[in-house]
């Protein structure tokens, strides 16, 4: 089995290896991320949920070329490569659309499924507990496939959308333990940082993107690895060739 602390080790090594430079990335995208964000939850505060979910999806405009500015940052630090701040600013014009789509499609699905969380959370039959029960399933599904997709963006060949999907979804539905175990220690550090204030402002919001692109990392190669086995590996069963009468015998 795969195992996720991998992942999170290479991370924390990557984060104190450009530590400066994801506290930079990690204020940016705060400034531009975060401040529609919050008039939103001020909204929703007020009773106006329709209202507040209109204006975090609008938030998803400066919001999406800063994320997906974050994930491209992310790539060139796991691979390797020497990283400015100007490569933010660069990812954000060159990335914009893709970073817009693929963040929107997040927003949009934990949006949903969190509305339906909340609604089963007060259906007090066996409906609702089945009900509540699925939809929290797909909470976890959905985190699954997020985890993957951003990265995804960057290590293939092209940003193709039905690539991407495709991809996160082998990848969640292929190695659920190994999702499923980083997602939880993912949660853990988000509420830790969240406890703490501090780091969530300086570096957790830069370091997850690292953190999932190792660990997106770490499943293409094993699944790499895997088909050159594969391809390498004899074949177990004897040659044969047909003999008179159509009769088969080994060669």
């Amino acid at each position: 089995m795969l195992n996720p602390l991998r992942a999170f080790g290479t991370s924390l090594r990557d984060l104190f290896d450009d530590f400066l430079l994801l506290i930079a990335c990690n204020l940016l995208w705060g400034v531009l991320s975060l401040p529609i964000w919050v008039i939103a939850f001020n909204i929703l505060s007020l009773g106006a949920p329709w209202l507040a979910v209109i204006v975090a999806l609008l938030g998803v405009l400066p919001a999406g070329p800063a994320t997906i500015a974050l994930y491209y940052v992310a790539n060139r630090i796991t691979d390797g490569r020497a990283t400015k701040i100007g490569d933010f600013f660069r990812a954000m014009r060159e990335h914009a659309k893709i970073g817009i789509i693929l963040t929107t499609l997040v927003i949009g699905g934990l949006v949903v499924i969190l509305f339906n969380i909340g609604f089963y959370l007060n259906v007090n039959n066996a409906f609702g507990g089945a009900m509540l029960g699925l939809w929290l399933y797909l909470l976890v599904f959905w985190l699954g496939l997020s985890l993957y997709a951003l990265p995804l963006a960057f290590l293939q060949d092209t940003p193709d959308l039905r690539l991407i999907a495709r991809n996160a979804f082998l990848m969640t539905v292929g190695r659920p333990i190994f999702t499923f175990l980083t997602l939880i220690m993912m949660g853990i550090i988000v509420g830790l940082s969240l406890f703490l204030i501090v780091p969530v402002f300086l570096m957790t919001v830069a370091y997850l993107p690292v953190w999932a692109t190792r660990a997106t990392r770490q499943l293409v190669d094993d699944a790499r690895r895997r088909r050159e086995e594969a391809e390498a590996k004899p074949s177990d069963q004897p040659v044969t060739e047909k003999g008179r009468k159509g009769q088969v015998r080994p060669k």
